[in-house]
């Protein structure tokens, strides 16, 4: 058994990581977060929209969301949305999985 950060997400929440991760990919490539493709694909296949996250899919969920945040402020737009994401994110809490 291992600590995992569980992220209950609404269709809200899965829609706004995905863009966000899609986005960060898009920008940074591919040495930055190795795995964003695979936590993409479960971000968007997550049973029942809970997620489980590891130490490096969180850090990496967090700043794509914070990068995502830092563009819409830059160009004006209003990030309400992103930032209830990232508030409900970073009070997500850790629970004991099985190991993958």
């Amino acid at each position: 058994m291992e600590k995992q950060t569980l992220f209950k997400m609404g269709i809200l929440e899965q829609t706004f990581l995905t863009k966000a991760l899609l986005e960060m990919k898009q920008n940074t490539g591919a040495e930055y977060c190795a795995g964003i493709e695979e936590l993409v694909s479960k971000t968007v296949s997550a049973p029942k929209r809970k997620l489980y996250l590891n130490d490096t899919e969180y850090a990496c969920a967090v700043e794509s969301l914070n990068c995502m945040r830092n563009s819409y402020l830059s160009a004006g737009r209003s990030c309400g949305g992103i930032d209830r994401v990232l508030f409900k994110l970073l009070h997500s809490g850790y629970r004991r999985v099985p190991a993958r």
